[in-house]
């Protein structure tokens, strides 16, 4: 009975990897394209990715700004081992490359390096390179289009780059998060990312050794948390918060050198809807230093974000078909100026997931901080095509 059990138990579920290493870590159309290369009764290693590109026309809008880019494409590699008492170990790696060699090389980027163990009953805690918390239980709610999105709650919004304040990918930080009933609740911390000690100001007038000072960023720390509840079988709300300690450091004229703490405070919240054949959701959070510091744009904000989606099941004979819009709405509290933009967009989910042809289109609704329009305010049209394997 014992064996039987066992090895029930080691047959494993990619739903269940999703639940362990994070929804944005493995969707359900990741989940679908997944390739198994190994796995026996304690063991399994699986290898997915995609081969992305869209052509764009006015990128960012800018007129006349017409060009191909690679789109996020990237190779993944998870791989679980089962010990005894429900306890399994998992790995990851993932690394994003340009496939299209646009400046001449792979441009090869780690996304995502950590490990981790899982347990059904005691929660899930990863080390290393992974998805925030703040993203992976809220953020990603509102961030379903294929071209566009995600760009005003926080999440890759950020001065310097969010994976250095915590919020999208950070490096050297430990998570933890566990589901009771219809509660899920995660907790994540992000150690020092180090001085970098950069520029040369002179020389020792003793030993004449070179003297240097840092320049940019430093984090010292992150802790963020968030809470989920799925309130029904199709409405889950969700809130999340972080706090990052951050020094900036600069180097003055005269060689001297000041340095000042835009500590970096955020929170959102989120909701998701589900009936039928519809995704709606919406996320709304305010965020101080994050894009913006000392008396810049930007640096007290509000971002709003919404989505809506509707599917036809296998409309085609090559599969699905999505009709969707969102919002994308990134405010200055105390100036008119904002990042803002709305997208009607279509999709054709086709051959099992493995094949996404997308078209959509943005229309930009920037302002600056006196209310007028930008430079950057023409429409931008993009067609992605993307493969899962």
């Amino acid at each position: 009975m014992h064996n039987a059990t066992s090895h029930a138990r080691h047959t494993f579920k990619l739903s269940l990897l999703a639940v362990a290493i994070g929804a944005a870590s493995f969707s359900a159309i990741e989940q679908a394209s997944a390739f198994t290369a190994y796995e026996d009764a304690n063991n399994r290693f699986i290898i997915n990715g995609r081969i992305a590109g869209n052509y764009t026309w006015n990128r960012g809008g800018v007129d006349g700004e017409d060009n191909f880019k690679n789109q996020a494409s990237r190779i993944n590699l998870v791989y679980e081992h089962y010990f005894a008492d429900d306890w399994t170990a998992l790995a990851r790696t993932e690394w994003g490359f340009d496939p299209f060699f646009e400046n001449g090389d792979d441009n090869h980027t780690k996304r995502h390096q950590y490990v981790g163990v899982k347990h059904p009953v005691y929660g899930t805690v990863l080390l290393g390179q992974q998805w925030s918390i703040y993203y992976d239980m809220v953020g990603i709610m509102t961030d379903q289009l294929w071209v566009y999105g995600a760009e005003a709650q926080g999440s890759f919004n950020g001065n310097m780059g969010n994976g250095f304040q915590g919020l999208s990918r950070p490096n050297q930080s430990i998570s933890y998060r566990n589901t009771w009933d219809d509660l899920t609740w995660g907790l994540m911390y992000g150690t020092s990312t180090g001085e970098n000690k950069s520029d040369l100001v002179g020389f020792d007038s003793v030993t004449g050794n070179p003297e240097y000072v840092s320049r940019g960023g430093e984090r010292r720390y992150f802790a963020q948390t968030a809470l989920s509840w799925k309130a029904s079988e199709d409405l889950t709300l969700a809130a999340a918060y972080n706090y990052s300690r951050i020094e900036q450091h600069y180097v003055t004229s005269d060689a001297g050198q000041v340095t000042e703490d835009p500590n970096v405070n955020a929170w959102l919240l989120g909701a998701s809807w589900t009936p039928g054949n519809w995704y709606l959701a919406v996320t709304a959070g305010e965020q101080r230093n994050l894009r913006g510091q000392g008396n810049g744009a930007y640096q007290s904000a509000r971002g709003y974000e919404g989505v809506a989606r509707y599917t036809f099941p296998e409309l085609t004979s090559f599969g699905d078909v999505q009709l969707y819009s969102a919002v994308n709405r990134y405010e200055d509290k105390d100036t008119s100026q904002r990042a803002s933009y709305y997208v009607l967009g279509t999709a054709l989910v086709a051959f099992d997931s493995k094949l996404i042809l997308a078209l959509e289109h943005r229309f930009n609704d920037n302002k600056t901080a006196s209310g007028s329009n930008t430079t950057a305010d023409k429409d931008s049209t993009a067609l992605l095509v993307r493969y899962n394997y």
